[in-house]
């Protein structure tokens, strides 16, 4: 644990932290994540800080997240994979006489897009069918990333502008390209599902309805669902092929898996998530991707209203506690002396304690165990399960700059960009 600024420390001890966040722990959520307020006036599942309105809201929203009163949830998700799939074949193949190099990082993130606005809304965004950053959006939420995270840091700085006379200094998210949009989307999808003849469907702003959630507070919790559900999955897409490109030996292992899965009919087309599920290299895969780069890296901190012992230190009353992703994501004596490298084989042959412990860390990056956990893991463990798959069954994938494979900056969550790949078609049963 150390000190990185006045009243804040940073923790990198795993088990303390899955104590601070269980259910019935003392801790509670810092003003920090006031600051992730898409309406500065209005809290969402993500920002509030009261445990009985976090509570209430996952009541209203997990259902849906979960998949349970979403018709074909996994469908839906395939008909996104297969909308990838046919883009790389159309425009990005190349062959002996045409070089049509990729960049990789936008594509998987209009995958991800259309993904979460077709479960959200019934309808994909679009993303992948124009080929093109939509409205702008993808643009707009880098460049206010870093002003969200400034804000969430400099509390105070909220409560200032949240004076009715400073509020001419809060840009209206609803004049800005991009987010505007998806606000506007956002609001007519909502506004059909209420009033005298709602629109009864059941994908996830349905099940949201149908749980009691009121018109305004689907509104907020659609744009949050948009902007938490593509960016994170991206990235763990995006780093883990990374780390399997750069890795021959995994790359190899990898596909034999998938070929012999094929080959001996335990993989389907499409993959279901049950077939990859059984899968045990893949799911080595996923979980190192996982842990060697987080998807979201944000300090999320936590605050108690009395002294507390940490790491065997008394940290007093209001402290903020962060926790460090990468050093526990990276900690030796939970992983290994290796773990720096990428190594899937490190999740096998191992005693039962050490895989439980292994997996409750990466967990971690979902908040798993905690009252706190992600709403939306259910969805991106289903993606990653297909979309590897989909993918390397059909393509081999070549860095174009290995010494250079992308442009990656860190706000909580990760901006990426240049991914520039070569991909080509891979033989039948190769």
């Amino acid at each position: 644990m150390a000190r990185i600024g006045p009243n804040w420390v940073i923790c990198g001890d795993g088990a303390e932290l899955r104590r601070m966040w269980g259910v019935r722990s003392a801790w509670q959520r810092a003003p920090w994540y006031r600051g992730l307020r898409i309406n500065p006036y209005k809290d969402n599942a993500f920002s509030t800080l009261d445990d009985q309105v976090h509570e209430k809201l996952r009541a209203k929203l997990a259902p849906g997240y979960g998949g349970k009163d979403v018709d074909n949830l996994h469908q839906l998700i395939d008909e996104q994979v297969a909308s990838f799939v046919s883009l790389i074949e159309r425009k990005y193949l190349s062959t002996k006489t045409e070089f049509k190099p990729v960049d990789l990082a936008r594509k998987v993130q209009y995958f991800t897009l259309d993904v979460i606005s077709s479960l959200a809304f019934g309808k994909e965004f679009g993303f992948l069918a124009a080929d093109k950053d939509m409205f702008g959006y993808i643009k707009t939420t880098e460049s206010t990333l870093t002003t969200l995270l400034v804000v969430a840091l400099v509390p105070w700085l909220l409560s200032i502008l949240q004076s009715p006379r400073l509020k001419w200094l809060i840009p209206d998210a609803r004049k800005m390209v991009g987010i505007g949009t998806v606000m506007d989307l956002a609001e007519a999808a909502v506004a059909e599902r209420y009033g005298d003849k709602p629109v009864v469907k059941r994908d996830m702003l349905g099940s949201f309805v149908a749980h009691g959630l009121s018109k305004e507070e689907a509104e907020g919790e659609t744009v949050v669902q948009i902007i938490a559900g593509s960016d994170t999955s991206a990235t763990a897409i995006r780093s883990t092929l990374l780390f399997v490109m750069t890795s021959p030996l995994v790359y190899g292992r990898l596909q034999a898996e998938i070929d012999a899965g094929i080959r001996d009919g335990r993989i389907s087309a499409p993959i279901t998530d049950a077939e990859a599920r059984n899968l045990p290299y893949l799911q080595a895969v996923i979980r190192e991707g996982l842990r060697m780069w987080p998807p979201a890296t944000a300090v999320l901190p936590k605050i108690s209203d009395k002294d507390q012992v940490v790491c065997g230190v008394r940290i007093p009353a209001g402290t903020n506690v962060a926790w460090s992703t990468w050093s526990i994501m990276r900690n030796k004596e939970t992983f290994g002396d290796d773990a720096d490298l990428f190594r899937p084989e490190r999740w096998f042959d191992i005693p039962a304690d050490r895989q439980r412990l292994m997996e409750q860390t990466v967990m971690m990056e979902f908040a798993s165990g905690s009252r706190w956990e992600c709403l939306g893991k259910t969805v991106a463990q289903i993606e990653l399960n297909k979309t590897f798959v989909e993918l390397l069954r059909r393509f081999d994938f070549t860095l174009l700059d290995p010494a250079n494979p992308w442009n990656s900056f860190n706000a909580a969550v990760f901006i990426q960009s240049d991914m520039n790949v070569v991909v080509t078609r891979r033989s039948p049963q190769q």
